[in-house]
């Protein structure tokens, strides 16, 4: 099992897209960079005409400050990660964000033991959509693709899930799939409290892997 961090485990977006637009960036910019890398960020933020490492500087500020008392998670994500661990599967983070990020908010929250591994995009040269960061989180988890879900919130999470050849769930945020995400996605939730639910008649029909999966 392989999730994405913010949107997906924590219900933090909704404070990004302030932070972005106190740092003067709009709705239509922001919106390209969900999910992408901190080098990706500023390679958009650039082509359209921002100065990318002082508003992102400005986004950090905003984003500490609001985050400094609690990180907010999404509904079910505490169950969900208890009923998996109570069937033995192995679990990984993937995010875009930064290792020292993603370890923080495991931390503060409490969820640190819930997963074996810990991915950061800020290790890859290549950010979703690309596969990259899942195909590198099967291998720390010994497992091999298509044995292996991911959980992902956004769009170029779920093109990179469906690149990497992977059962791909869409548990949407910010925005509802449009087509071409309702057609690489293998399957659209509501919330993570249906997640269990799902995998458990994926693997009764003996369509998704085995206790011991990723």
């Amino acid at each position: 099992m392989i999730f994405d961090m913010d949107g997906t485990l924590y219900d933090t977006e909704r404070i990004y897209e302030r932070a972005w637009q106190v740092a003067g960036v709009t709705r239509g910019v922001y919106l390209q960079l969900i999910g992408r890398s901190r080098d990706n960020i500023l390679r958009i933020l650039e082509e359209n005409g921002y100065d990318g490492p002082a508003v992102r500087a400005q986004k950090q500020e905003y984003v500490r400050e609001a985050l400094r008392g609690e990180i907010p998670l999404k509904p079910g994500v505490r169950g969900t990660l208890r009923w998996l661990r109570e069937r033995g599967f192995r679990t990984a983070v993937a995010t875009s964000s930064s290792m020292d990020t993603t370890e923080e908010y495991l931390m503060r929250t409490g969820m640190r033991e819930d997963f074996t591994k810990v991915v950061s995009g800020q290790l890859l040269e290549h950010g979703k959509p690309a596969p990259d960061i899942f195909l590198l989180a099967a291998k720390e988890l010994s497992s091999e693709p298509a044995r292996c879900m991911v959980v992902e919130d956004s769009f170029n999470g779920v093109r990179a899930g469906h690149a990497a050849g992977m059962y791909t769930v869409m548990i949407p945020d910010l925005l509802p799939p449009d087509e071409e995400i309702m057609r690489l996605a293998d399957a659209v939730l509501d919330s993570m409290e249906e997640l269990a639910g799902h995998i458990g008649a994926l693997c009764g029909a003996c369509l998704f892997g085995s206790a011991s999966a990723g």
